[in-house]
């Protein structure tokens, strides 16, 4: 997809049909934290999910979510080098930031770089969300973040930036999460 040209989507298509889906970013971070606190599908998880989409959800239920898995994780906008870099959500490795322990350096980022309040804004496109969030400043919170949990510290040869770097990994840490795919939830184990 060429944002320069094409427009955001508004629906996934599921065998060949196109359907409608909810578009603001607050309902996909929603989404995604939802999926990152979900140990398996469960028939009450099912039936939230189906609720991103605005008319009646397709009715092969393992290809309705995984259309909203692809929306979510924006493969279309990333491409196919990004998925197979393990890249996700806002292009960047989904294990260097986290939408729930990060959110008010996200907030404080889109207020300061773009004037946008992510609380009153009436509407953003996910994947303009995205977008926007891949393309914050380094010195902004957020990125600075992203850096430092993602900085390899085996390539860091002086002793003492191998330590101040080690103390901030561990104070900026995420909270563990076990590393789900989505062949881990067994979609089709389900139906």
């Amino acid at each position: 997809m060429n944002v320069l040209f094409e427009r955001f989507p508004e629906n996934v298509r599921v065998d060949g049909r196109d359907y409608r889906i909810v578009t603001d970013f607050r309902e996909w971070i929603k989404l995604q934290m939802l999926l990152e606190n979900t140990e398996r599908f469960t028939p009450w998880m099912v039936e939230m999910l189906l609720e991103w989409y605005i008319d009646v959800p397709p009715r092969n239920l393992k290809g309705a979510i995984e259309a909203l898995c692809g929306f979510l994780s924006a493969e279309e906008l990333y491409g196919e080098e990004a998925k197979a870099e393990g890249f996700g959500t806002a292009g960047v490795s989904k294990e260097v930031f986290s939408f729930e322990q990060d959110a008010t350096c996200i907030y404080c980022a889109f207020r300061s770089v773009y004037q946008i309040d992510l609380e009153t804004v009436p509407y953003l496109h996910w994947w303009k969300f995205l977008l926007l969030f891949g393309g914050l400043p380094a010195d902004t919170e957020i990125q600075e973040r992203i850096y430092y949990r993602g900085v390899d510290l085996n390539q860091i040869k002086s002793k003492e930036e191998r330590k101040r770097v080690k103390e901030i990994k561990k104070r900026i840490a995420l909270k563990r999460r076990e590393k789900r795919k989505m062949d881990d939830y067994q979609i089709g184990a389900m139906f």
